[in-house]
């Protein structure tokens, strides 16, 4: 089994859901401009790392969404683990975001190859920044 793991840093975002506007008397539907600008910057991100063709093959995605400390939860003398995250965006959102930016960087060819997608979401520790780690797994078993 090989393996490839990125790590897209920042706040995670889950796939919005698709916007309807009219433009000359015709319906459109577009992505949330949030959403285009985070997967465009993970795309970036995840192309740096990758060096192959795009992965036509069955693969297995991890997600672990690392999301920001609420002000609240910062202690002085406490320790501070992380947390499951368990706020919005909900954590299909997140897989679909991560899948997109895949297929967007080239990483996998369409994202439906994808046939096993897990995802995690957790509030961060003290000493951590917000990002996103994403696994690629594919080949023999």
């Amino acid at each position: 089994m090989k393996t490839w793991t990125c790590a897209i840093p920042g706040e995670p975002i889950g796939k919005g859901r698709p916007r309807a506007a009219t433009i000359g008397g015709r319906a459109r539907m577009y992505t949330p401009g949030k959403t285009q600008r985070w997967e465009a910057y993970a795309a970036a991100t995840l192309a740096l790392g990758w060096v192959h063709d795009p992965l036509r093959c069955p693969v297995r995605v991890t997600v672990e969404a690392v999301f920001s400390r609420p002000q609240g939860k910062v202690w002085k003398t406490k320790p501070m683990l992380r947390y499951p995250h368990v706020a919005r965006p909900d954590a299909d959102n997140v897989g679909k975001a991560v899948c997109d930016s895949l297929e967007k960087a080239g990483v996998l060819h369409n994202d439906s190859t994808a046939w096993a997608l897990t995802v995690h979401k957790w509030v961060a520790a003290g000493h951590e920044q917000p990002h996103v780690r994403v696994t690629v797994m594919w080949g023999d078993e």
